[in-house]
């Protein structure tokens, strides 16, 4: 059906949507026009039903019908706010139960979600609009002077007052008017969290009555009836799912972000006390916003995951549940699959990028993705959910949706191509990891709380390579979510990659790796803008600059105390694979995601699953497989025999694949013995004296890379040409005039990598054969007793 009634109506959607803006039906047209009549409206008629209330999902209901299962029929709004989701789910057809705590959300569920057809006609209207000499002036004694513009406390007064004179749903299409009003004037952002910005409200009491009335003549043109009984509940939603029966749960709850917590009663305290008149609540004296004091509890990051298990664990009788949730959110995105893991549902999480409006803060804040939990029971396959599509008007997409998320969706009667299936890796190619972890790192590098705290963002959208690996080709992912926790040891950033094994071969096998558990750790890489020495606290800009103690002992202790560089200003640029431990211990892998899908109970007999090869069973599991397999020997079943067979032709074929890996690698070893031999005769033809460490150089020749090693003989060749010339002169450092230093300090930042320990404190950029010629220059003094001027460590 169509979405809006006129081009206009249309224009007025995404300016009060945007700006929190109210138009007049009256400048509309004679479409919109038509719809002031106190009877209902013709789908095609009917307005969009828009609000400015904060975290609304009014531009996110066509995606939010698109993921509801097909089969519904039923749905609880758990937390309904302004009961957007609930009229689109009305508007479907379905049977809808509207559930929140707050009054003003309990009015407008009941007004255009419960009510099918009350409403005020145009002589009730005129009558709520005059003037009440009998109203009380709680308005005028406790607001004047924020919030509203002068008269206009008096009229809220009186309004409220002829609130009373009606009853029923007329009522609560009054007060659900009168609190969107109080709301949406010019110049207001909404909610009543802060004084300053109301005076900027240019609304005269007669400019106030005119919204007043266009709301109220919206709402009339809202209200339906979709042939179903539906119902609006107020009440604390832990003592309200147990009693609801329905097909779907939609959760859209107050959740808490890095960017701030958000309590509803506490932003729109002057409206939900408006409800009542204010009747029992008692406001707070000493407040600028004059807000009233509730026992209410703000949801943090300190209690939001066990507001999750308390409200979730309620709803396990429902069937099906989508949970609304955006990033940067407590729980995160791996802490609620586990709490939704944890009630026995599978879930699949959706997004979509989203441009919160209604925001006290602007971008990273305001620009999110938003999050979709579809959650199914345990005994159900995501196939189940996986429907076609359901159909939304373009023209509807096309203006609301700022980005148009493309989605491809398969005919149902269009079967699944076996072959198609079959390629590429199998599973979620996401992981979650610890980047970093405050403290120091066994490089001397410190992290402290607060920079990882400010700083973890930082992260996202940056690569992930192979042991620090500076070719393209080695970029295998990237890292797509990170977040700041703290526990018992400290705080740490955790988050989550993402492995690009569709595009690279090198990004599958970092996959089958860690799957394997063979790549287990990982190293963040970054630079900083400053560093400051743990012992004389001088902060530098470069690492040419650096005191005695960081240049000669830094990861190391002095006079029994560690020697460190605290970072300042970090930027996080990547993150390194590893199949060993990093500078940080704690920098590991915790989780492969796909280890987790349910698609491992498909697995085919005789081929273990990932898990049954990378975990170790325990005496029981181990002891019980025994006997079963005794048992099918004793009492085949038919075709036993045949698994029996492929059993032992598959031990067979790898006992001889281990076999011809060990050849291999014994004459791999011959090979690189060989040639290390060979490098060393010639070496000592040339008059290089190994003495005593000719075994143990043997020993590291043959262990190198081929890379490394033809590396190493072209460093060696050169550097037996110098000896020859001079055995005794030793090359003499490069100097830099300080301004070029300076410059060029100021030009590149710091970079830390925890993957290895850094070799030296200079931040030019030396090549290979530079770097091999210093090496082994000071290992060959070493080696003749000569003093070296300075001490470089060769991994």
């Amino acid at each position: 059906m169509e979405m809006f009634a006129t081009d206009l109506e249309r224009l007025a959607f995404l300016l009060e949507a945007d700006a929190a803006l109210a138009i007049d039906p009256d400048e509309l047209g004679t479409d919109a026009a038509e719809q002031k009549a106190p009877e209902e409206q013709p789908p095609e008629k009917r307005p969009k039903y828009i609000t400015n209330y904060i975290g609304s999902k009014q531009k996110l209901v066509d995606w939010i019908w698109r993921n509801t299962p097909d089969g519904v029929s039923s749905v609880l709004d758990a937390f309904s706010g302004s009961a957007v989701v609930a009229y689109m789910y009305k508007s479907k057809g379905l049977r809808v139960f509207a559930n929140d705590r707050l009054r003003y959300s309990h009015h407008a569920a009941r007004a255009i979600i419960e009510n099918s057809s009350t409403r005020l006609s145009e002589a009730e209207i005129e009558k709520l609009l005059a003037d009440n000499p009998k109203a009380k002036t709680f308005v005028q004694d406790n607001f004047k002077g924020i919030f509203f513009a002068k008269g206009v406390h008096a009229l809220i007064d009186s309004l409220r007052a002829n609130c009373d004179d009606l009853s029923g749903y007329k009522k609560d299409i009054a007060l659900f008017a009168l609190g969107k009003t109080c709301m949406s004037g010019k110049g207001g952002f909404g909610h009543f969290s802060s004084s300053t910005d109301y005076g900027k409200r240019q609304d005269t009491p007669e400019e106030f009555k005119k919204r007043l009335k266009a709301n109220i003549e919206r709402i009339n043109a809202l209200i339906f009836d979709n042939g179903k009984e539906n119902k609006a509940y107020r009440g604390d939603v832990n003592e309200i799912l147990p009693k609801v029966k329905a097909d779907l749960a939609y959760f859209d709850p107050p959740y808490a972000t890095e960017f701030s917590t958000t309590n509803y009663e506490k932003a729109y305290h002057f409206v939900e006390g408006l409800m009542t008149y204010w009747d029992g609540l008692t406001i707070k004296a000493d407040t600028k916003v004059k807000n009233y004091e509730t026992s209410h509890v703000t949801v943090t990051k300190g209690n939001a995951s066990d507001f999750f298990q308390e409200f979730l664990g309620n709803a396990t009788h429902i069937p099906h549940w989508l949970i609304s949730y955006r990033d940067h959110a407590y729980p995160n995105e791996q802490q609620m699959k586990k709490i939704i893991g944890g009630l026995g549902r599978q879930s699949r999480m959706k997004t979509k990028d989203h441009k919160y409006s209604i925001t006290s803060k602007h971008g990273e804040a305001s620009s999110a993705k938003e999050r979709l939990f579809v959650c199914l029971k345990g005994n159900q396959s995501h196939a189940d959910t996986d429907q076609a599509a359901k159909p939304v008007p373009m023209a509807a997409a096309a203006n609301i949706h700022t980005s148009i998320p493309v989605e491809l969706c398969l005919d149902e009667n269009a079967g699944l191509n076996a072959e198609a299936m079959s390629g590429g890796l199998p599973g979620d190619p996401q992981f979650t990891f610890i980047l970093c972890r405050t403290g120091t790192n066994r490089n001397g590098d410190h992290f402290t709380a607060e920079e990882l705290a400010g700083r973890h963002m930082t992260a996202i959208n940056k690569k992930v390579d192979l042991q620090h690996s500076q070719e393209f080709g080695d970029i295998v992912g990237g890292v797509v979510a990170a977040d700041y926790l703290e526990d018992e040891n400290g705080g740490r950033v955790e988050c989550v990659g993402e492995l690009y094994t569709g595009d690279t071969p090198n990004a599958q096998l970092a996959y089958k790796l860690m799957k394997r558990g063979i790549i287990t750790q990982v190293s963040m890489e970054c630079d900083y803008e400053e560093g400051e020495c743990s012992v004389c606290h001088k902060r530098f800009k470069s690492k040419a600059d650096y005191c005695t103690h960081l240049r000669k002992f830094k990861g190391r202790e002095l006079d029994g105390k560690p020697v460190f560089e605290t970072l300042h200003g970090v930027t996080f640029t990547g993150l390194g694979l590893l199949d060993r431990k990093g500078a940080d211990e704690n920098a590991r892998i915790l989780q492969v995601a796909s280890v987790q899908e349910p698609s491992v109970e498909h697995q085919p007999k005789g081929d273990p699953t990932m898990d049954e090869k990378t975990n170790k069973p325990d005496e029981s599991s181990a002891d019980a497989a025994k006997k079963k397999q005794e048992r099918q020997e004793d009492n085949p079943a038919p075709g036993g025999e045949l698994e029996k067979e492929n059993r032992q032709l598959k031990a067979q074929v790898a006992e001889l694949q281990k076999r011809i890996q060990e050849l291999e690698a014994e004459q791999k070893a011959a090979a690189s013995k060989a040639r290390a031999h060979k490098l060393i005769s010639k070496l000592e033809k040339q008059g290089m004296d190994f003495g005593e460490d000719r075994d143990t150089e043997l020993k590291r020749l043959a262990e190198l890379s081929d890379d490394a090693f033809a590396a190493t003989e072209a460093a060696y060749e050169k550097m037996a040409k110098s000896q020859k010339a001079d055995a005794k002169a030793q090359p003499e450092p490069e100097k830099e005039p300080d301004k070029q230093k300076s410059k060029a300090s100021s030009e590149t930042p710091m970079r830390s990598s925890a993957g290895v320990r850094p070799h030296d404190v200079d931040d030019r950029k030396l090549s290979l054969e530079d770097r091999l010629r210093s090496g082994f220059m000071a290992a060959y003094n070493n080696r003749v007793g000569n003093e070296s001027n300075e001490t470089v460590e060769i991994n």
